[in-house]
């Protein structure tokens, strides 16, 4: 009977749900949204904001350049305050270009609200509703709304999920796409690749889906645009406090740029720590007492290729067998697939481990029918994961309505922001610039946070889905290439295309390709350098996404890439060749380029003799004529051939490839190239077996190491 009634009160809460069009004024007459402040400048250089950080006194200084961070830097710039952002690496180079890439409006939320009976959880997919809709409305070229299958596994969820949905879809803002059920035939249809048994049926809904990490730079780049003095790879070694205040208040920071050395002095009346899971190391300069508020919760995601999902449809199953969620979603023309959740050390390397990869190809395997394809390892693209700055649980953090953040004033007036998600991050900034304002006396031009209503990010201005056409009419480019840039650049794609160069070819007639696999082109690393890209792998990581959707494609334009860096940031040979062994280095451990101390795969032993290993290495070079270390399949089945079989194995070749062949499609390296010799001199029965067991064992040992703890559902955000 309670649970009816909560149900009864959510729905009918829903009703009243806040929407931009429901704004009224003490008359009771609807009003518009405030105009938005006009741009005060061009994209400032990163070296003019560098020389304005020494020589103004800032109303707020924001330290930390991910999502909120920057959202703090775009909302107090456009109430007119003199604003500053500082970032150790680069703008999202944490957990804002390492998530879900959804901006969801927290539907494990609602289960939690009406399972539960969570009023909390309730407001919190409110809020994510109505957050979703400003993101889209700040940037509509860098969102799109995508279709999500939530599998039905047995009948009696149909109508439980019916009503959940139904509820979700009153929630949202006017304008928001419908669910509808589909069959379990027209499941199928959709998504083929999946096991039949136990699926009754499936809905389909609509989350938002955006590009992260252009998000993230977009807001900071808007910030300055508005007047805001950003820059990234500047870290913070000190807090400066009021030596005349005797509770030592913050009035600044001391942030040394990574590049030259230098030390700067940065004055300011407030500052606001946005340094998300590093959070109390920043507040541990303001008060080395200060007691934790930040829990650090690891999430891992993998990239395959398209196969695995069709292309406009990812699916959602927030019911798994071990408890976790796990979805598919198509992006960038690829398939993104997560999650896994842990604890884990915030200082640690930002590296997902073999393990992880292993339980979410596990995952993958429980839902793809094997008649189709085998879950291989050598599928992964790319592995990569962030930390989600959890706020530890705490009386502060049950004060609050939302209860997944806190923003906290320190004993120095230092404001922190612990939490939150990309839905939440606008939400979270307006907040914290209100704090700021409240606690620092501060004389903002406009009071009011205009950024829901009525800002938009540079590039959205004039956009619009159709953009492309004109991109590939007026300036020749190809297809894939006119609609990559218009849904990343916006309107500004007009100016990455006039300084494309020559094609040299009657089609397309500019735009020089970095890949033949991506729609990057050259003219893009110049825009990068004026977006303030300082490095490759600020290059190849977060202006294009080619790192985390490719390593080895990426590894492989890392020399071009450089080259045009080089010519235009005036690197020395020294430099250049230094930013490409970081940039490799980023993409061995930070990427999920597999390695030999990390991966069971590699570390089989091979079951032959030193001359067998001398002389199979040998024909392996023979192979190898563009000496690219790579052996293509079918010149694996020639060497097989010139051994004496005279018909080719092709189910030894397939069996040995999908336990072994870790690092591409279609070709192998030499050491695969010698366990599948390995395989055929000792029979591919006995081979795979004790290859399999091996790899087993290995996998145990990384289990028993890991150690770590799972994070609940509730404790992760809510969200995906």
């Amino acid at each position: 009977m309670a649970k009816f009634y909560q149900m009864a009160v959510i729905v009918g809460s829903c009703r009243m749900t806040y929407h931009p069009s429901m704004i009224r004024n003490r008359d009771g007459l609807d009003d518009s949204p405030p105009p938005p402040p006009q741009m005060k400048r061009e994209l400032p250089s990163r070296k003019m904001c560098l020389d304005a950080l020494s020589r103004t006194e800032y109303d707020i200084l924001i330290i930390g350049g991910g999502a909120v961070g920057s959202g703090c830097a775009l909302d107090a710039a456009t109430r007119g305050l003199k604003t500053a952002l500082v970032e150790a690496d680069d703008f999202g180079s944490g957990a804002s270009s390492k998530s879900s890439k959804l901006l969801h409006g927290g539907l494990r939320d609602l289960e939690q609200a009406i399972g539960r009976l969570d009023l909390a959880a309730f407001r919190r997919v409110r809020s994510a509703l109505r957050e979703r809709s400003f993101i889209a409305n700040m940037a509509p070229h860098l969102n799109q709304p995508v279709p999500l299958m939530l599998p039905v596994h047995h009948w009696w969820q149909t109508p439980i999920y019916w009503l959940k949905l139904s509820i979700y879809h009153m929630m949202a803002p006017k304008g928001n796409k419908t669910f509808h059920y589909i069959s379990s035939d027209k499941a199928m249809e959709i998504f083929p690749m999946l096991r039949k048994r136990e699926l009754c049926g499936a809905f389909v809904f609509y989350e938002g889906q955006h590009d992260d990490a252009r998000m993230c730079l977009s807001v900071a780049l808007t910030a300055a645009r508005y007047g805001a003095d950003v820059c990234n790879h500047m870290r913070v070694v000190e807090l400066i406090k009021d030596k005349k205040s005797p509770e030592g208040n913050v009035i600044g920071a001391k942030a040394v740029d990574q590049l030259t050395g230098k030390q700067y002095k940065i004055k300011a009346k407030m500052v606001i720590n946005a340094t998300g899971h590093l959070s109390d190391d920043i507040r541990n300069m303001e008060d080395a007492e200060a007691a934790p508020l930040c829990t650090q919760s690891w999430a891992s995601h993998i990239v395959l290729p398209p196969f695995y999902c069709p292309e406009q449809v990812g699916l959602f199953d927030p019911h798994t067998k071990d408890g976790r969620t796990i979805f598919f979603l198509p992006w960038q023309g690829h398939t993104l697939v997560g999650t896994t959740e842990e604890m884990r050390d915030p200082h640690a390397l930002p590296q997902s481990t073999e393990l992880e990869v292993q339980l979410l190809l596990e995952g993958i395997k429980s839902y793809v029918n094997p008649h189709y394809w085998d879950v291989r390892r050598c599928d992964v693209l790319a592995a990569w994961g962030g930390f989600k700055p959890l706020p530890v649980e705490s009386d502060l953090l049950r004060q609050t309505q939302l209860r997944n953040h806190v923003i906290n004033l320190g004993a120095g007036q230092m404001i922190s922001i612990v939490g939150g998600t990309w839905t939440s991050f606008r939400l979270l900034a307006e907040k914290a610039v209100n704090a700021a304002i409240q606690y620092g006396d501060l004389q903002p031009l406009r009071p009011q946070s205009v950024t829901g209503l009525s800002c938009k990010l540079d590039g959205a201005s004039g956009w619009s889905p159709k953009m492309f056409i004109r991109l590939v009419q007026d300036f020749g480019l190809e297809r894939d290439v006119a609609v990559h840039l218009a849904n990343t650049y916006g309107s500004n794609a007009f100016k990455v295309a006039v300084n494309a160069d020559s094609s040299g070819k009657s089609w397309p007639i500019i735009g020089k390709r970095l890949h033949t696999e991506f729609p990057y082109i050259e003219a893009e690393v110049n825009q990068g350098i004026r977006e303030h890209a300082c490095t490759l792998t600020d290059m190849i990581a977060r202006r294009l996404r080619v790192a985390f959707l490719n390593v080895q494609v990426a590894e492989e334009i890392l020399p071009k890439v450089a080259e045009i860096m080089a010519a235009e940031l005036k690197w020395s040979p020294r430099q250049r060749n230094q930013q490409i062994q970081d940039a490799r280095r980023f993409l061995y451990t930070q990427m999920g380029q597999l390695n030999t101390e990390d991966s069971p795969h590699l570390t089989i032993p091979i079951k032959m003799s030193i001359k067998q290993v001398e002389k199979y290495a040998g024909q392996f070079r023979q192979l190898d004529l563009s000496n690219t270390g790579y052996v293509s399949i079918s010149n694996c089945c020639k060497a097989m051939k010139s051994m004496g079989l005279k018909e080719v194995p092709i189910d030894l070749m397939h069996d040995v490839l999908r336990d072994i062949d870790c690092h591409a499609q279609g070709k192998v390296n030499l050491y695969e190239f010698l366990l599948l010799m390995s395989a055929v001199v000792h029979g591919d029965t006995a081979y795979l077996r004790y290859a399999k067991m091996h790899t087993n064992e290995k996998l145990s040992v990384l289990a028993n190491q890991n150690g770590s703890r799972f994070v609940k559902m509730e404790r992760s955000g809510g969200g995906l």
